[in-house]
């Protein structure tokens, strides 16, 4: 690595991407295991991430700025008071995938060696538990057994309840590249939502929601009908096989009735379940469909039970993979900041308890559980937990019941938020308030889904007063000791020293069936910590599980009976998730132009069926409820052909800033899997209709006061805003107010009226555009761009004329460049060519990340094979021409849809 450049990681998603700084650029390290210099739109985008607008920049106590030891100092107080007065379990932190191994390790050893409470949790809860518990249950040890290399080894993946196309897109293309180096390769697709991942796959088994148990038991069932279970590697390595077979001998677990009851087609289930069976490797990759659920768990270990079974585990090329959704919440569960965990993969037990406080030389150890995130928030609205320390993430939004969520953080004695962003929700309750160096700011490890351990590096100051996660913590740790007349157990003068000590706890696991451990890191030294190359455990390139031993006090892995749940499909249910521009609640993303334009605003989705069903027009807008008492989430009406009987879509990323009150969380319940603490944020029941707006509207320009509204919504553009919003009553031209210095124009058109702004621009005398306002009493449908494009320039009738009357829907394909479908379209059109290569020549999308090739190549299919087919047409109606038999002229007619006519044959005769 030259002086010139320097290595990280993305912050985004669990694939783990390695980044090379070079100068001004960010783009992808080619050297990295994961993604091999590939990124996606959002990892493309990170130079406009690092100049995110709207930082904090100082501490302060409730809105007054204060310095960092004013900040530290009273947030030990609180604590120590807390913990004297109510005991330690009056004291919590809620952290977040976003922090570094670093940041985790010393908050688990304030939280549970010198607070003394396991009230310690990460919104890991929230997308990754339903695999940790699965993974425990079945191997006595969270330990994801495959990694990215496998992908090239396998002969088939299966891809369940995951979008990757859109929420992995790096991983997606490493499985594109795979199978076209592969003839056999084949990819299933199990979800309930046709999505542009499964539009990609050899199979899609559109099973109804919920079904992956029954899905996964039938596969199970099938194959020891066939003969085809490994029996050997059953004996040696495995219990608890013969009660699993014992409960599938029932009927409903044959293929008929499996068929039925998921309204999936016999031959379909059939050929994934011989495809399976006859593989020689296979590995199955699920995401957010298995794990949000109430029965996320056991959906994971139906999937873990067939590789058992099979054998397909501790190969290359096979096994059970869950896709984690953020860069280090793999980390996080290594160093155990988990209320369920104590550190280091080990549980309450009295030896590990001890083990711990031993190394730590902590006063207290937690010797039990905590409080799940959802209990924690319910112990807040008891009275018990008086102090919560919130760190890089936003639960006002992300949580589920948000409104809920709200009303406790407002009633929390002491909230505490460490944070970057100005635009986190969660700000409003916090009463102590921390900036946070963000990414490219700070330094320390992170693992991805792969086991594979990076470093984030800094190359850039953090400004104004931010500071690292771990240094707060620590900070506030070394306040506590003195309180608490202790030594002080937070003396780390740099990431480094923090790592060598997390590394030397691990080793408590060397002599235990446990197979995590880096203890071989413990003496890292400074320079070998700043010059690591990424790697994954474990480190003697040995594979977990590769001899057949597993992390359980016998050495088998436990085949783990899952009864499938009783779904009611009989009602409309919510699916929620990431969209492929976008990032949790869009403090990072959202003030980023390229990567709001592809979903501009909140958008709930239905197919056409159920339009109708529930008198619902595209561009209106909808209300969606919990239940008749919740209050409602207003979204926009959309039509996707893909989502299944009653099923609705919406994406997770609309916070406040952004998206008003259209939260979708707020429409689902804090209902969980018991056994993980998860919530099933993917099939929550709620309750839809139409809602009659008297106004919508348009406003494109600088900020300004608008009037209160029932929806409403805003997108970030380079020089100026756009908000959209609609209003139950009716709004007229008194309802919005001047801005002093600014001049109006009014006019009235067929379906709205529309205000323009205008300032003068004193040095040159010329009146410019500021702002664009259109009202009407239905959907505004201009076209956004053309606006964009007004605000600043002169004032002139012409372009505001052309951008009133202009009415054109778009769908941006490619973010990096800004290329909509109506650019695609409009190319082809011109050049009357289709090809993929003239479209990234001409157009440049596709070229730079990659995310979107596989909708680039979808848009354009349909129009190849019409082209390709018209081509065909004509060649074969020239031979027809220059042939002599009426019979092959009819048999070649029909193989392109029409018979020849007597002038046909007649002209061909005469030739």
């Amino acid at each position: 690595m030259s002086k010139d450049s320097m290595k990280t990681t993305c912050p985004y998603c669990g694939v783990g991407c390695g980044i090379e700084i070079k100068r001004t650029d960010i783009v992808g390290d080619e050297s990295h295991p994961a993604n091999a210099g590939l990124l996606c739109t959002k990892g493309a985008a990170l130079s406009e991430c690092v100049k995110s607008p709207r930082r904090l920049l100082v501490p302060t106590i409730q809105g007054t700025e204060v310095s960092w030891e004013q900040a530290t100092d009273e947030i030990a107080e609180r604590m120590f008071s807390a913990i004297a007065q109510y005991g330690p379990e009056s004291v919590a932190m809620y952290l977040s995938g976003q922090l570094l191994t670093e940041d985790y390790y010393v908050a688990n050893k304030l939280m549970k060696g010198f607070v003394g409470s396991s009230n310690i949790e990460t919104n890991t809860r929230l997308c990754m538990m339903s695999a940790v518990s699965a993974h425990i249950r079945a191997f006595g040890e969270d330990v994801v057994p495959v990694n990215y290399d496998d992908i090239e080894q396998t002969e088939m993946l299966i891809l369940v309840g995951a979008n990757s196309v859109w929420t992995h897109p790096v991983l997606y293309r490493r499985i594109e590249a795979a199978r076209a180096n592969n003839p056999n390769f084949k990819l299933v697709v199990i979800d309930p939502r046709e999505t542009v991942t499964s539009r990609q796959a050899d199979l899609h088994l559109c099973i109804e929601s919920e079904g992956d148990v029954l899905l996964f038991n039938g596969l199970l069932r099938y194959m020891i009908d066939n003969r085809a279970v490994d029996s050997k590697y059953i004996k040696q390595s495995t219990d608890g096989f013969g009660d699993v077979w014992r409960h599938l001998q029932e009927v409903k677990y044959q293929l008929h009735a499996i068929g039925a009851n998921l309204n999936v087609e016999w031959d379909d289930l059939r050929k994934f379940y011989d495809w399976f069976m006859t593989s020689l490797t296979a590995i199955t990759m699920f995401g957010q469909g298995v794990n949000q659920s109430q029965t996320g768990v056991d959906k994971a270990n139906a999937i873990i039970n067939c590789h058992l079974a099979s054998g397909k585990i501790g190969k290359p090329g096979c096994g059970p993979f869950s896709l984690t959704g953020q860069p280090n919440a793999m980390g996080g569960r290594e160093v155990g900041v988990l209320s369920t965990q104590l550190a280091v993969h080990r549980g309450f037990d009295p030896q590990s308890t001890r083990a711990v406080q031993d190394y730590w030389q902590s006063p207290v150890i937690a010797n039990k559980p905590g409080l799940k995130t959802i209990d924690m928030f319910d112990a807040i609205e008891a009275g018990q937990i008086k102090v919560l320390w919130i760190i890089g993430t936003n639960p006002a939004i992300s949580m589920p019941d948000s409104d809920k969520v709200r009303q406790i953080l407002r009633r929390c004695s002491c909230v505490i938020v460490s944070d970057i962003s100005a635009d986190s929700d969660t700000l409003e309750y916090a009463d102590v308030v921390l900036p946070a160096a963000g990414w490219g700011e700070k330094r320390g490890m992170v693992t991805n889904a792969g086991r594979i351990l990076s470093r984030q590096r800094a190359f850039t100051s953090a400004p104004g007063m931010a500071k690292p996660d771990w240094w707060s913590i620590c900070q506030v740790g070394g306040k506590l000791c003195e309180l608490l007349a202790t030594h002080n157990g937070f003396e780390f003068p740099n990431e480094a020293a923090i790592f060598r000590e997390y590394a030397g706890l691990t080793a408590i696991n060397e002599t235990s069936p446990y197979q995590f451990h880096l203890s071989r890191l413990a003496g890292i030294t400074d320079q070998q910590y700043s010059t690591w190359q990424p790697r994954a455990w474990p480190f003697d390139s040995k594979r977990p599980f590769a001899d057949g031993v597993f992390s359980t006090p016998d050495g088998r892995a436990r085949f783990v009976w899952v009864s499938p749940p009783e779904v009611n499909n009989d009602q409309w249910w919510m699916n929620s998730g990431r969209h492929r521009d976008q990032w949790h609640t869009m403090t990072r993303t959202g003030s980023i132009p390229r990567l709001a334009s592809n979903e501009v605003e909140p958008t709930v989705y239905l197919n056409s069926a159920s339009l109708k069903r529930l008198y619902l027009t595209p561009g209106y807008i909808a209300q969606i409820r919990r239940d008749k008492y919740s209050a409602p989430v207003y979204a926009r009406v959309a039509v996707d052909d893909g989502l299944r009987g009653q099923q609705l879509f919406m994406s997770i990323h609309w916070a406040n800033r952004y998206g008003g009150k259209s939260n979708v969380n707020r429409a689902i319940g804090c209902e969980v899997d018991d056994l993980s603490g998860q919530p099933a944020f993917k099939s929550w029941p709620v309750e839809i209709e139409a809602v009659e707006m008297g106004s919508y509207g348009l406003y494109i320009g600088h900020e300004r006061p608008l009037p209160s509204s029932d929806y409403r919504c805003f997108q970030q553009e380079h020089h100026c805003g756009i908000w959209r919003f609609a209003n139950i009553k009716q709004l007229t031209q008194d309802d919005f107010r001047l801005i002093r210095g600014e001049k109006i124009l009014r006019w009235e058109l067929d379906e709205c009226w529309m205000m323009i702004t205008v300032k003068r621009d004193e040095p040159l005398g010329l009146m410019r555009i500021t702002g664009l306002l259109a009202v009407s009493d239905a959907p505004i449908e201009m076209d956004y761009l053309q606006g964009v494009a007004l605000i600043g320039q002169p004032l002139a009738l012409d372009p505001l004329m052309a951008f009133s009357s202009s009415k054109v829907r778009r769908r941006l394909i490619c973010a990096c460049y800004r290329v909509t479908d109506h650019h695609i379209l409009g190319a082809i059109a011109e050049s009357n060519q289709v090809s993929l290569n003239d479209l990234q020549q001409n157009l440049k999308c596709g070229t730079n990340c990659g995310s979107c090739l596989v909708e680039l190549k979808s848009l354009i299919q349909p129009i190849e094979d019409e082209l390709l087919a018209q081509q065909e047409a004509e060649r074969v109606e020239e031979e027809i021409l220059r042939g002599d038999s009426d019979d092959d002229l009819i048999e070649e007619f029909v193989t392109i849809g029409r018979e020849p006519s007597d002038e046909d044959i007649n002209q061909s005769k005469s030739q």
